[in-house]
């Protein structure tokens, strides 16, 4: 049993590895098409950003659509309203790997209730802080392994 414990939080935290950032961590862009900033928790090396919505004091605001792309690489994609160039509120987030989140933002981070599948038909429902799985949820494994219970970090917590 602690070998199947250790093989669910191995796979947890490389499951959510692309989808972790730090709190300080993150650079604001100007829009390419517009001229309109917009903050990025997680930036690639040459990253640009196409701005599709309103601008308020020179930043993303409101409804639209962010569109995150580097060199010759399809585009991800954040359908999402943002407060001062920042994610916040309910959006739906994918990436061009074929992950797809949706769920609430919270000042440009993955942060609340939420839902994130992966192309492999990984998935996880549940609480998310700082990125992370963090709280109560439901991992469900390709396998077709269920993990329920207390998230802490992006690691299922075991129960005594």
């Amino acid at each position: 049993m602690k070998i199947l414990c250790l093989l669910i939080i191995g796979s947890v935290l490389l499951f959510f590895a692309e989808t972790a950032v730090a709190e300080d961590s993150g650079e604001w862009f100007t829009a390419e098409n517009v001229d309109c900033q917009l903050w990025n928790s997680n930036p690639d090396d040459g990253q640009k950003v196409r701005w599709g919505g309103a601008c308020k004091d020179g930043k993303a605001h409101g409804d639209g659509v962010a569109e995150w792309f580097s060199y010759e690489r399809p585009a991800d994609r954040c359908e999402c309203s943002f407060v001062a160039g920042k994610a916040e509120g309910v959006g739906i987030y994918r990436w061009a790997d074929g992950v797809v989140y949706a769920g609430a933002f919270k000042a440009g981070i993955i942060e609340g209730e939420g839902f994130i599948k992966y192309p492999d038909n990984e998935m996880y429902e549940g609480e998310f802080k700082n990125g992370y799985p963090h709280g109560w949820g439901t991992q469900m494994l390709p396998d077709g392994t269920r993990v329920m219970g207390k998230f802490k970090d992006g690691g299922y917590v075991p129960s005594d």
